[in-house]
């Protein structure tokens, strides 16, 4: 488990209300950070909306994040909610003919657009008549040239924020000016965000990446890849059952994840947990789990879809382990059927049998009344064919 870090600074509207949030970079426990490239964009996205989710950290308010060409280039971002996410260029990102197609096809598909610090001259025109807010840094604009850049910016259909106000004549300039909003230590100071994440094993997802990128690749080796990582699990059910598609109805395994999100959306997501650079997991926990999602769904009845099912309780019936965390404050995240949900937390219904079971099978308790709940009951000779085929898979990662 590794603790994960966001700076978060409200921006405000005239009333004094906060509706968006602007999210930064943090290495660590410290109020400020340097870093502005593609791996602090990464891992930004991937602390709001995968690690810790969107919902706490900005609630229904919008997410403002400093976004850098490799991101938009590489199409990521079709992986969040484009109501909620405003994409913050910085005043000097270089733009072509590209770029600007990019910021058309983001704008359509309902992303906010944010530009920083932009003086208005010709070679600025592409990116303000694109932009949806223009954000003026008041350090920057000398306080008797205020009214004159507003007023040039003011052309062009824009929302203006003032960012950095540090005191009250500042705020009541910006108020006489018109800004649309605020953002600034006056109002508020950065407050740090924490959150814990699980510990990605990198091989799994350049694994993934690799299934993902090869076009005879088929869906079968894709769910294959992705059962063998807990997290890359977790964070692939909990984004398909994000808000993002509306199911009309709870995804439960990992197969029909798959299966919803396609393969396009999949290698954007490993893609992105590439670029935000998370180190590898113990490998002995990864065993035990592997085994233990192995013989659950062994086990599993007869019927479609009971296997992966089966497989998927599991696998995160170890979630706490690898996190650190109470395993209902982790299912909370993580829109499970009730069925499901019921099975890991309290081994209750036909898949909570068999997790009792099996857990039982790994603890050495052959006379426990669990295993004779299923029928046949499991033998230790099924439990050692389940951790024969863990080990395997675990060899074959990092053998790759």
């Amino acid at each position: 488990m590794r603790t994960v870090y966001l700076g978060r600074q409200p921006i405000f509207n005239g009333d004094l209300k906060p509706v968006a949030y602007e999210l930064l970079y943090r290495a660590g426990a410290t109020d400020h950070a340097d870093k502005s490239d593609v791996r602090a964009s990464a891992n930004v996205l991937i602390n709001a909306f995968l690690e810790m989710g969107v919902q706490r950290v900005v609630g229904k308010a919008r997410a403002f994040i400093h976004v850098t060409p490799e991101i938009l280039d590489d199409d990521l971002l079709r992986l969040f909610d484009p109501a909620q996410l405003v994409l913050q260029l910085m005043p000097d990102v270089a733009f072509d003919d590209a770029l600007l197609v990019t910021l058309d096809r983001l704008r359509a598909a309902g992303y906010g657009i944010a530009v920083d610090d932009l003086l208005v001259h010709e070679g600025t025109l592409p990116l303000l008549e694109r932009a949806h807010f223009v954000k003026v840094d008041l350090t920057a604009v000398p306080a008797d040239e205020l009214e004159e850049h507003v007023a040039a910016l003011r052309r062009f259909a824009v929302a203006l924020v003032a960012e950095k106000v540090e005191t009250h004549e500042q705020f009541a300039q910006c108020q006489a000016l018109g800004f649309d909003f605020y953002q600034g230590y006056f109002f508020a100071r950065p407050k740090l965000v924490t959150g814990h994440a699980m510990i990605e094993d990198r091989l799994s997802v350049l694994q993934l990446l690799a299934v993902l990128h090869n076009p005879q690749s088929e869906l079968s080796e894709v769910q294959a890849v992705v059962q063998r990582s807990v997290s890359l699990s977790y964070r692939l059910l909990r984004y398909a059952n994000s808000a993002a598609f509306n199911l009309p109805r709870q995804i439960s395994s990992i197969a029909h994840a798959t299966v919803v999100l396609g393969q396009r959306r999949l290698r954007d997501m490993a893609t992105l947990l590439a670029l935000s650079g998370i180190s590898d997991k113990p490998p002995e926990l990864t065993r035990t789990i592997l085994a233990r999602a192995r013989l659950c769904a062994m086990l599993a009845p007869p019927g479609r879809g009971n296997a992966d099912t089966a497989f998927t309780t599991g696998l995160f019936s170890g979630l706490d382990a690898l996190m650190d965390r109470p395993l209902a404050e982790l299912l909370a995240d993580l829109p499970l059927a009730e069925e499901t949900r019921l099975a890991v937390l309290e081994q209750r219904g036909p898949f909570g049998r068999i997790l009792a079971a099996v857990l039982a099978l790994e603890r050495g308790d052959f006379e426990t009344a669990a295993l004779d709940m299923l029928d046949p009951p499991p033998t230790s000779q099924a439990y050692l064919e389940a951790l024969d085929w863990a080990n395997q898979t675990v060899d074959e990662m990092h053998a790759a």
